[in-house]
């Protein structure tokens, strides 16, 4: 009597297949993952940790995709200056006495030239540029600047460039006045920034920490010198700054600040 034997099942890959991506699915999308978890009885501290902390960053993620998603329907940003006979605005908080003598109007959006006079501690802390090169030469005086991952000292007649997208700053650390000559090429929004950035410092809009007091007007900031700083990835905070900054200008916040600029 022949004895037959059972042949070894298959093992099918298709379900470990599928339950991977079910699961990557799940870390993408909070709704789903927390549905998911649920239902297959996980074991409870798997579940509330993953609730409890993924709700936050699942409302963050959405507020961000909401802004830059909304931003992209939105008017490029309005970079243009008013015809302005003040060649000369000071900041009186912020140690500052800034001169246009070559603004973007006159060099045909070649460059932009400026005399910065700096006080004592005056100065900035690192950022980048997206679009444009920013060239520093001492007229007087002595100049700290910080060039991606080393600081430079320069002297009269010393010059230093910061190319588009490099990390840099520039500080007066002396205990004397410095004047110092600032040429970005090609021209942006750098005259638009000087001037509202003094108007609402002058004007008490700005705090202590040179932050506006309203956020959108920050945003426009940002968005017209298109800054952006260490830390976050430039993947994430230029997005959203500029969607910000068009958000801004489509709620009319510029409107408030053209008695700067017009």
């Amino acid at each position: 009597m022949e004895t037959l034997e059972k042949a070894p099942a298959a093992v099918s890959t298709a379900t470990p297949k599928k339950s991977t991506l079910l699961a990557t699915l799940s870390l993408l999308f909070y709704p789903t993952g927390v549905y998911r978890l649920w239902a297959n009885r996980y074991p409870l501290w798997a579940r509330l940790l993953y609730t409890l902390l993924g709700l936050p960053l699942f409302l963050l993620g959405s507020v961000y995709l909401s802004i830059v998603v909304f931003a992209l329907f939105l008017p490029e940003l309005d970079m243009s200056m008013g015809n302005r006979t003040d060649r000369t605005v000071i900041n009186k908080v912020g140690g500052y006495a800034t001169t246009f003598l070559k603004t973007g109007r006159e060099t045909g959006g070649a460059y932009e030239l400026i005399r910065v006079e700096l006080e004592p501690q005056g100065g900035n802390g690192w950022h980048y540029h997206k679009t444009f090169d920013e060239q520093f030469t001492v007229a007087e005086g002595e100049i700290t600047i910080g060039l991606e991952d080393k600081e430079l000292l320069l002297t009269k007649g010393q010059t230093a460039t910061a190319p588009k997208t490099k990390m840099h700053f520039f500080r007066n650390l002396s205990s004397n006045k410095t004047v110092l000559i600032v040429k970005t090429i090609p021209a942006r929004g750098l005259e638009k920034t000087i001037r509202i950035g003094y108007g609402l410092s002058n004007s008490g809009q700005i705090d202590a920490n040179g932050i506006p007091n309203n956020p959108w007007h920050m945003a426009l900031l940002l968005g017209y010198s298109e800054s952006y700083f260490p830390v976050v990835p430039p993947i994430i905070q230029e997005p959203l700054i500029k969607g910000m900054a068009k958000i801004a200008q489509w709620r009319g916040e510029d409107k408030v600040l053209e008695k700067y600029f017009r």
